[in-house]
């Protein structure tokens, strides 16, 4: 005899690898996006991309809207993508000043204090400047280790901001966690001119 109750129940969906995959999009664009991006890469653009990380979640701190993470992240690549397609006007300078002054109208419209998810990535921001930086300045083989710890960093605040579900959504601090962590491997192993 069937007890009633356990008669009325549905039964328990098991979701297959299909809806595994759609689940784990970010992943999946990560995965497709470093394959289709890397092969020999500059310090100058990598440390580049360090900034930009950091400037994108600096940014979306600024805007309070961590839906907005996707179209900031689209905006500052695009963005930096004309950049490097002149030589006239550093990148990192560009992004620098940037950043400098989301920090300045952030601070002038009084969302600095108290402490908060500005402040930190504010902090970020110079954190991984001076080490994305600090590798353009030193030998090569340094240069190439820094690139690669601040790339790996990069992918620890990613993980860190996913756990907490702050300031980007999640979606993008998963993609960007991955995408992080396989450009520190590709810096480690593949050639960087």
């Amino acid at each position: 005899m069937t007890h009633p109750v356990a008669a009325t129940r549905p039964p328990a969906e098991h979701p297959g690898w299909i809806t595994g995959v759609k689940n784990r999009w970010p992943v999946w664009l990560a995965i497709a996006m470093t394959a289709v991006s890397w092969g020999s890469s500059s310090r100058e653009s990598l440390s580049d991309a360090i900034l930009l990380f950091a400037f994108g979640y600096l940014a979306a701190a600024v805007l309070q809207r961590r839906q907005a993470s996707w179209v900031v992240a689209a905006t500052a690549i695009g963005g930096l993508a004309a950049l490097r397609l002149q030589d006239r006007v550093d990148p990192s300078a560009v992004l620098l000043a940037a950043a400098l002054a989301l920090v300045v109208w952030a601070t002038l419209r009084g969302r600095m204090w108290p402490p908060g998810d500005l402040m930190l990535e504010t902090a970020g921001m110079v954190g991984f400047a001076a080490l994305a930086l600090a590798a353009l300045t030193v030998d090569r083989d340094l240069g190439r280790y820094l690139l690669a710890a601040g790339w790996l960093g990069h992918a620890a605040w990613d993980v860190a901001h996913w756990r907490a579900n702050r300031v980007v959504s999640r979606s993008f601090a998963e993609w960007c966690a991955v995408y992080d962590t396989l450009g520190a491997v590709a810096i480690l192993l593949l050639p960087v001119l």
